[in-house]
């Protein structure tokens, strides 16, 4: 998008990029996506346990374990952005 729209060059582009973006970024986004896969299993196996033996059931459950892990994911994101911000990362 920067090279198309702002006329930038590739190579500039990547220079803007790599003094953009530390490793520290590169961490936190590792460490957000395990606590994100975590979260998601969790909420499926969770409601997976409490399905019903109906096929309706089965739907209910699985519509339930979508929310469950939305829902956690935004929680889970709103609490890493706050401890990365009190530890000034």
């Amino acid at each position: 998008m920067g090279v198309a729209m702002f006329d930038l060059n590739v190579i500039e582009y990547c220079n803007l990029t790599w003094q953009s973006v530390r490793l520290t970024d590169f961490w936190i986004g590792l460490f957000q996506s395990s606590v994100y896969g975590v979260l998601v299993a969790l909420a499926g196996c969770l409601r997976g346990m409490q399905c019903g033996r109906s096929a309706s059931a089965v739907g209910d459950a699985a519509t339930s374990a979508v929310v469950t892990g939305i829902v956690s994911i935004v929680v889970a994101t709103a609490i890493i952005t706050v401890i990365c911000d009190v530890i000034g990362v």
